[in-house]
């Protein structure tokens, strides 16, 4: 018997009004545009998988040392230029930095230039590093992109702690440009292993399953075993660095290791890209189905295809369900709130916590799911940030508000809508 899942939604729009059960995004990691023009063949495919959004890995175009931060913009438009159809599509796309892009000069200046206006990244991540690292939720995943290079080979811990603290999604999925256990590349988040370990930690701490990465230019997927005898409980390591880049041969996990031991699953020294399913959209779809794509001539067409491989790794995440602890510890009210912001004033960053009363049932007996727009005003009511824009099933929410370096001190409005419901507070920013 085929299970169906039923969902009743209460309120859309025009452009989010059809939904299916299942979903997919796409990883990608090493385009090196300029040096090579790969990625162009892949688009038509991954338009065809249809996802959602796209992470890409680092190195999005090839740089490097003593790369000026024009000729860095320049290259950065090229690959903008090509995504272009993606874009097009309405496709949300989500890059972190490469080594590639950190080597060029003034390259933070060049890459805030062009991920800007409709292509600026989230400006939730931690002081120093708005548009570089940042979190974002789709549907019943969290996704959390950390740059490796403000320090270098290291991620921003404290910040990253914070993220997960507040997760309230059943997925989780982290990004970022180098491997936490070596593969190929040396140079990579085990050059301070005390200081990888605590990630990592962190990450099995908080249910993730994946942590998606580039660097080395191919497909390696690995299970680190942290050792506590429950594989379930391990992250798999997905390096999907063949977005283009000039592809190397050797490969092993003879890094600083330990504690935790690192098994290969499948590895591949060719180009292609990865399409992450998963089975639905609310907390209680679990299933989650990743498949390395892989390029291959095509006598037929005399072309190059990318098509699915054998290269398949399937789990089961576990599901974000509501006990009757957390519904007497957070006593689910009747009606939708706001709370203020804390702490207030604030700077850099504040928590907005919200609550979401449910308005109804599915058939199934999950919670409808209603349409959230969480955003912050200036004293001129101009928009400065969109925290939310989704839909959610009821409960309780925090999320982190993170200033931009354009803000000034003042007054700032935050507001909330759901449904027919709307409320407005005031904070007040401290620089």
């Amino acid at each position: 018997m085929a299970l169906i899942n039923i969902v009743v939604f209460t309120q859309s729009k025009s452009s989010k009004e059809s939904f299916s059960s299942a979903w997919q995004f796409v990883v990608i990691g090493d385009t090196h545009v300029a040096q090579s023009d790969t990625i162009k063949e892949m688009i038509p495919f991954i338009l065809a998988d249809n996802p959602s959004l796209i992470l890409v890995c680092g190195d999005l175009v090839d740089a490097g040392r003593n790369t000026t931060a024009e000729e860095l913009e320049s290259q950065l438009k090229e690959w903008i230029s090509i995504f272009t159809p993606l874009y097009d599509r309405g496709i949300e796309i989500y890059p972190v930095r490469g080594n590639h892009e950190d080597d060029a000069r003034d390259d933070i200046l060049a890459w805030n230039k062009i991920f800007s206006a409709s292509k600026m990244l989230p400006q939730n991540g931690p002081s120093g590093e708005e548009n570089l690292t940042y979190s974002f939720i789709k549907n019943n995943a969290m996704f959390i992109g950390l740059d490796n290079y403000v320090n270098i080979h290291r991620v921003n811990q404290e910040w990253l702690n914070q993220q997960l603290a507040l997760n309230n999604s059943t997925h989780l999925f982290v990004f970022g440009h180098e491997a936490a256990f070596k593969v190929f590349h040396t140079d990579c988040l085990d050059d301070y292993p005390e200081v990888r370990n605590k990630f990592w930690e962190s990450l099995v701490n908080a249910g993730a399953r994946a942590y998606f990465c580039g660097h080395d230019h191919f497909y390696d997927l690995c299970r680190i075993d942290n050792n506590d005898g429950d594989n379930n409980n391990d992250i798999y390591q997905v390096l999907t660095g063949g977005g283009g880049g000039w592809l190397m041969s050797n490969y092993n996990y003879n890094g600083v290791n330990s504690p935790f031991r690192p098994t290969g699953i499948y590895h591949k020294k060719e180009h292609g890209y990865v399409v992450v399913e998963l089975n639905g959209i609310s907390n209680s779809d679990c299933d989650v189905t990743i498949t390395w794509k892989e390029r291959t001539y095509d006598s037929a067409s005399s072309g190059y295809i990318y098509s699915p491989t054998n290269a398949v790794l399937k789990y089961s995440a576990v599901p974000k369900i509501q006990t009757a602890i957390d519904n007497e510890k957070y006593s689910i009210a009747s009606t939708s709130n706001l709370t203020q912001n804390y702490p207030n004033p604030f700077n850099p960053s504040t928590v907005i916590s919200y609550q979401l009363a449910s308005p109804s049932t599915s058939l199934s007996g999950i919670s409808a799911f209603i349409l959230v727009s969480l955003k912050v005003y200036d004293v001129l009511g101009r928009e400065v940030a969109t925290l939310v824009d989704e839909y959610k099933q009821s409960g309780r929410y925090s999320t982190i508000f993170t200033i931009s370096s354009s803000l000034s001190t003042g007054i700032y409005f935050y507001q909330l809508k759901a449904g027919d419901f709307v409320e407005t507070k005031k904070m007040m920013l401290i620089k």
